[in-house]
C-alpha cells in the first residue's frame, strides 16, 4: 500500500507556488501529527465511521463525484471489520488474523484470501496483491509523521477551527504530486476529524474528502465479530491478484 498519505483540499495557488521554492516545516504541526499518531499506535482498540466522497475519472465526463460511509472496528494486533455501504455497493471485510474475508451484500458473493500478519501488514500485502484501499488506513502506519514528512515541500499549522461542533487543530502542506489538509481533535485524544488531499496529476487536481466520526476509543470488541460466516446460498469467487501491468484479472467463480 502507498503509506505516503491516503487523503487532501487544495491550497490557493498563488500561496502553494510561493512556499514551493523554499521547503517549510512547521514543528507545531509536526508535535500535534506525532501525538495523533501516538495515540493511535498506543490504541488496543476502536471504532470509527468514515464518511468519504472522492473523485474517480471518467473519459466522457471528467470528473465524477462518489461517495462511502464505513464503519470501521479494530482490535490490535491482528483484527480488522469495515462495513462499507455506498456508490460501491454494500459489503464488508473481516480479518481475524489468518484469513481475509470479503463479502458482498448486494451480490451475495465472498472471497478469502489465507494472510497471517498484523492489521498494517495484512493492509498493505491486500492493497499490493489486489488493489483494495482500506479507508483511512495511513493513519495507523506507525511511519505516518515520517512519511509525511518525506513527502512534504510545506507543513504549516494554521489554527483551531471547528469540525462538527468541535475545535479542531488545522494543518495543511503541499506534497511532490499532491495538496493535503487534516484536522485534529483538540481534546486528550487528538485523534483526526477530517482530512482532503487533492492530487495534482494529469491536470485533473482529483479530490479525495473524508470525515472521521463517532470515534471510540479502547472499545470492548468481541473476537466473534471479525470472524466471517458465509450466509445460505452465497456465491465463493476466487480473489484473484492484479496482473504485472497493473491491471485486475476477471474472477472466477464457484459455488459454496
Amino acid at each position: 500500500m502507498n503509506k505516503k498519505i491516503l487523503l487532501f483540499v487544495i491550497l490557493p495557488a498563488f500561496w502553494a507556488g510561493a512556499m514551493a521554492q523554499t521547503r517549510r516545516v512547521d514543528t507545531v504541526a509536526v508535535a500535534i501529527l506525532d501525538k495523533m499518531s501516538r495515540t493511535i499506535g498506543d490504541l488496543g482498540s476502536c471504532s470509527v465511521t468514515v464518511s468519504a466522497n472522492y473523485d474517480v475519472v471518467s473519459h466522457e465526463l471528467g470528473l465524477v463525484k462518489h461517495s462511502d460511509e464505513e464503519q470501521v472496528f479494530l482490535h490490535g494486533p491482528d483484527k480488522l471489520l469495515v462495513r462499507s455501504d455506498g456508490d460501491k455497493g454494500t459489503r464488508s471485510f473481516f480479518y481475524d488474523g489468518s484469513v481475509l474475508s470479503y463479502y458482498s451484500m448486494d451480490k451475495n458473493q465472498y472471497g478469502q484470501v489465507p494472510l497471517t500478519a498484523n492489521i498494517v501488514e495484512m493492509m498493505d500485502t491486500v492493497n499490493k496483491l489486489y488493489g483494495i484501499d482500506f479507508p483511512v488506513a495511513d493513519f495507523f502506519y506507525p511511519t505516518f509523521v515520517d512519511d509525511i514528512l518525506s513527502d512534504a515541500k510545506t507543513l504549516i499549522y494554521l489554527g483551531t477551527t471547528m469540525v462538527n461542533g468541535k475545535e479542531c487543530f488545522h494543518i495543511a502542506g503541499v506534497g511532490k504530486d499532491k495538496t493535503f489538509q487534516f484536522w485534529i481533535h483538540h481534546d486528550a485524544f487528538f485523534l483526526p476529524a477530517k482530512v482532503v488531499i487533492v492530487y495534482n496529476e494529469g491536470g485533473q487536481n482529483r479530490q479525495y474528502e473524508a470525515s472521521l466520526n463517532d470515534w471510540q476509543v479502547n472499545p470492548n470488541l468481541p473476537d466473534a465479530i471479525f470472524d466471517f460466516t458465509a450466509p445460505p446460498r452465497a456465491t465463493k469467487i476466487k480473489m484473484v491478484a492484479l496482473n504485472t501491468r497493473g491491471k485486475r484479472p476477471g474472477k472466477s467463480s464457484e459455488k459454496k
